[in-house]
């Protein structure tokens, strides 16, 4: 969870800058803006994994944020 304004700000300038190189942003399977995904790290106490998704070409297509599940 990112408890820190300048973590929150940096992480979603960093996601802007994912989504303008055409990069696709997921949030629990489903398209999601930075400002979402930021949002979901900030209000929920739940860990997030992304995975990132790359072509048969190495280059990378996706940021898939996955819930964690524990138990």
């Amino acid at each position: 969870m990112l408890n820190d304004k300048n973590e929150m700000m940096a992480m979603e300038d960093r996601l802007e800058e994912i989504l303008s190189r055409g990069i696709e942003l997921y949030l629990d399977g489903l398209p999601a803006s930075p400002s979402r995904i930021v949002e979901r790290f900030v209000r929920e106490d739940t860990v997030y994994m992304p995975d990132f998704v790359i072509d048969e070409d190495g280059v990378l297509t996706q940021v898939r944020y996955d819930r964690i599940m524990e138990g």
